[in-house]
């Protein structure tokens, strides 16, 4: 079990406080620290930016507060982690008129996938997708419900053609990463995180630099149904505040589409 150190800002800014959680991964530790000063919802929609060093900024895209952590290596020294860190409260995206006539748009597009079966249903949405939030490539791994294996079923780009048919277990890499934590999360650099699972890239000769996934859950049974991936944001390495909402209305459809198909078909997915 790994330990942490956390660094909480006030609501307000003014002042931090510094905590110590073991967890099996940083978002566990994290998550646990979180959890016990009552601001467990910060970790729902995330963008995460990690340094050479192993330490890792994490901002809720709701409220725009930051966090650090880092992990503890009880056999090193350690510097003070107030003393080398500076956190600072990221502006939420402010709301106008362009951003407000894209979400109007999303809201009216999305409807068009009622009704498909289910491979033109998912191929609708991760299209949708890229469309909204512009990436290199794209792709949907779906859940297999008796296991905890997921495989890719739908993607799109460079490459697409090598990885249908991947599988990766919940857990793996930022995908499974998602799935079994249901967050939103977005890296700008994927090769400084240990959790990126470098042997689909490796394989298929396709470079990865950021990537952001989204998990498909059911707010009614609690399923997940699979992760939604885009990767290599095109005009910029970062995914912003902004392109973490439209994801998230978009899988909340897509968890909505996929919940309708089960119900309708006996809890069992057979058309």
């Amino acid at each position: 079990m790994a330990k942490f150190e956390v660094l909480i800002p006030s609501a307000d800014g003014t002042k931090s406080t510094v905590v110590t959680a073991e967890g099996q991964d940083w978002f566990v530790g994290l998550e646990t620290a979180l959890s016990g000063r009552g601001l467990a919802d910060c970790m729902k929609n995330i963008i995460c930016d990690v340094k050479e060093d192993g330490g890792i900024y994490v901002t809720d895209t709701a409220s725009g507060r930051r966090f650090f952590l880092r992990e503890i290596d009880d056999s090193q020294p350690q510097t003070d982690i107030r003393k080398v860190v500076k956190l600072e409260k990221i502006a939420p995206v402010a709301a106008d008129v362009s951003k407000n006539d894209r979400i109007a748009d999303l809201f009216f597009e999305v409807s068009g996938a009622q009704g498909k079966p289910m491979q033109e249903g998912i191929d609708f949405f991760l299209d949708l997708a890229l469309k909204y939030v512009p990436c290199e490539s794209g792709s949907f791994a779906r859940s297999d419900l008796s296991t905890t294996d997921m495989e890719f079923v739908s993607c799109r780009g460079p490459k697409a053609d090598s990885v249908v048919g991947i599988k990766v277990r919940v857990g793996q890499g930022f995908v499974g990463f998602s799935a079994k934590h249901n967050c939103f999360i977005a890296v700008g650099d994927v090769h400084k995180d240990p959790r990126f699972y470098k042997t689909i890239s490796q394989n298929i000769g396709y470079e990865t630099s950021s990537i952001v996934c989204a998990p498909i859950k059911s707010s009614e049974t609690n399923i997940t149904f699979g992760v939604l991936e885009l990767i290599n944001r095109k005009g910029s390495s970062r995914i912003n505040a902004e392109d973490m909402e439209i994801l998230r209305i978009i899988g909340d459809q897509m968890a909505e589409y996929f919940h309708a198909i089960w119900t309708g078909t006996n809890n069992t997915f057979e058309e």
